[in-house]
């Protein structure tokens, strides 16, 4: 997964840009947990986020209340998402989140929610268009983690989900506030030194473990925060289902384990797929997670879509 170097001045305070370059390494990791903590252009996620991962705890919560916990800038973005061509919109319109569910399913249209959630809080349309190899990575492994979740019976897809989604945040963050750090550690991949190798090396932390702060202080569950902070390591304590799924997921979306042998490795740990399923099965859900692969190109053009919106204003 190959970034290009993007040629613009990072938004970020010129003090932690100063004291970046001068600060010795044994330091870094003390610079990162204040900057993650104290600046100001590290935004929290929409409530709606938590609403949808509630859900699966409690199911009373209604469709109208998920679409009250919106804004409406919110609202009108999952909205042309569910209104695209890509989830059937040309024959009709749908004009609030209640249609939307109707039309295209809840699934699908929490799938929306959350993708465009992330989105819409960092909405600087150059960072996410500069990284979108990053990005795509991530809904990849969002779609892939939900599928694998939905496989071995884990009990929230949602957090499946969200784990793929946000599993990477770490990097974003080094991204846009340390980005003389995140391109020397990108040199260093790029001349064979391990990702979290380089990271160490660089900043004395990894961005898997700044992604689990991040996520401990957006408020996820402890099961989400552990799977995120050890996505690499699979030093898992709190939820190692959940972790699993997360780890194998980013595994074969970046090519480094087949389908066979994700299941080989799964069944290793002791968690199998259903025991009815026979090849012809298991050949489905193989081109079904080749789908959902090419599915995340078509929801990152969506979800980072600026052209005006033409539905009218969401109702509920």
């Amino acid at each position: 997964m190959r970034l290009e170097r993007p040629s613009r001045t990072k938004g970020r305070a010129a003090g932690a840009r100063e004291e970046e370059k001068s600060t010795p390494p044994a330091r870094k990791k003390i610079l990162i947990d204040r900057v993650i903590q104290e600046i100001e252009h590290l935004p929290t996620l929409p409530h709606v986020v938590m609403r949808v991962l509630s859900m699966a705890e409690s199911p009373k919560i209604s469709a109208l209340e998920l679409s009250k916990t919106m804004d409406q800038s919110l609202a009108a973005k999952v909205l042309k998402m569910a209104n695209s061509a890509y989830y059937g919109g040309r024959d009709r319109k749908i004009n609030s989140i209640l249609h939307a569910i109707v039309m295209v399913g809840f699934e699908a249209v929490k799938e929306i929610i959350l993708t465009t959630s992330l989105f819409h809080t960092f909405h600087d349309a150059r960072d996410v268009q500069a990284l979108q190899p990053l990005w795509q990575h991530s809904m990849e492994c969002a779609l892939i983690a939900k599928r694998l979740a939905w496989i071995y019976r884990y009990d929230s897809l949602d957090e499946a989900y969200l784990s793929g989604l946000t599993h990477d945040i770490g990097r974003l963050v080094i991204e846009q506030y340390f980005s003389d750090q995140y391109w020397e550690i990108e040199e260093k991949r790029e001349a064979g030194m391990d990702l979290l190798e380089a990271e160490k090396e660089v900043l004395e932390i990894t961005h898997a473990e700044i992604g689990g702060k991040i996520s401990e202080r957006w408020g996820f569950p402890a099961n989400l925060v552990d799977s995120i902070a050890h996505h690499h390591d699979q030093g898992w304590t709190v939820n190692p289902v959940l972790g699993k799924i997360l780890y194998y997921a980013d595994q074969f979306t970046l090519g480094q384990i087949t389908f066979s042998g994700m299941l080989e490795a799964f069944s290793k740990e002791g968690m199998n797929y259903p025991a009815t399923w026979d090849s012809s099965d298991l050949e489905s859900v193989e081109q079904i997670l080749q789908e959902e692969m090419a599915k995340a190109q078509s929801m990152f053009t969506l979800a980072t879509d600026k052209s005006p919106n033409t539905n009218s204003p969401p109702s509920s």
